[in-house]
């Protein structure tokens, strides 16, 4: 009887928790497209920035590069990949090329060699170890035009540092920057004396990792000073090593102003890299069409490194 009086009055018992579910769906739903119209709303503004600033010019450099651009003799030429051929057919490509390997190794290994031996002293606790720890970061404080003009004074072949030094010595005036086989090795040895620190950081860093009950285990049984690096330090300052040499090679590799201010790509072109040589086909010879195929050549070598970094983040992600 309650059931047919319950069906005569037209009440379903299971319809309002149903009708109660579906609301309750609704509202839920409505939330979560309202919370994710937010989150593209405050997402937005970025996205669009950054499309103006990094995607447009890339994809205009990438336009440019297939044409013959010279406003000097109003050209506007349309070549394809034929300017890519012609630029890898020219010897100044290869001498930037081979450059821009030279330079971005060269800085990169030294900085961390030097930069790994200092770290080590001031690992050690001596007097005055916090005053010397202050003087040995000045070289990367100093800006890099005003480190770049110090080092052009020092080897000046008439009144720099060098020939002070070198001239009791029996040494004739070298002209670093003016010959083409030291000029860019002067630069590589000013831009170690600049960077050290920052390696110096990164190493004195990773080592306050280092578990102290491991190396005193090691040294111990007796693995001594060499054991102990290579076996228990190295491995857990590896991730932050592998890290620092990703970032430091991109840093160097896209690094203008010491090199130009230093040599500016001379003597006879023989220290450019691709940073000064991109500079000089735009803004010197006014050669848009080059400039811009150099650029992509040097974003493509730099994709490389980029993949590299964006792996090895994940994997200390992981760890």
């Amino acid at each position: 009887m309650a059931g047919r009086r319950g069906s005569a009055n037209g009440v379903d018992p299971a319809g309002p928790r149903v009708v109660v579910a579906d609301a309750s769906a609704g509202r839920h739903w409505s939330k979560s497209w309202s919370r994710q119209l937010l989150g593209y709303l405050a997402v937005g503004p970025v996205v669009l920035l950054l499309m103006a600033l990094l995607v447009y010019p890339l994809l205009r450099t990438f336009n440019q590069s297939l044409y013959d651009v010279r406003p000097a003799l109003q050209k506007n030429e349309f070549v394809g990949l034929d300017g890519f051929s012609d630029l890898i057919a020219d010897p100044i490509f290869w001498t930037v090329f081979v450059n821009s390997l030279v330079w971005t190794i060269a800085v990169v290994g030294l900085q961390f060699a030097v930069g790994m031996l200092g770290a080590f002293v001031l690992d050690r606790a001596f007097p005055g170890r916090w005053l010397l720890r202050g003087l040995a970061i000045l070289p990367w404080a100093i800006p890099g035009v005003v480190a770049a003009m110090v080092w052009r004074l020092i080897y000046d072949p008439q009144i720099g540092t060098l020939q002070i030094i070198t001239g009791p010595l029996g040494i004739p005036p070298l002209d670093v920057l003016g010959r083409p086989g030291s000029a860019l090795w002067g630069v590589i040895f000013a831009a170690v004396w600049k960077g050290f620190p920052f390696w110096m950081l990164i190493v004195l860093a990773a080592l306050q990792s280092v578990p102290k009950e491991q190396v005193e285990a090691a040294a111990i049984d007796g693995a001594g000073h060499v054991g102990v690096f290579r076996n228990v330090m190295l491995p857990s300052m590896a991730p932050v090593i592998r890290i620092g040499v990703i970032l430091t090679s991109i840093w160097t590799f896209n690094y203008f102003e010491m090199v130009y201010v230093m040599t500016k790509g001379g003597p006879v072109q023989s220290s450019h890299i691709f940073p000064t040589i991109i500079y000089e086909e735009a803004f010197r010879k006014l050669d848009f069409g080059d400039s811009s195929r150099f650029a992509v050549i040097s974003m493509l070598l730099l994709l490389v490194l980029a993949i590299f970094f964006v792996r090895e983040a994940r994997k200390s992600e992981a760890l």
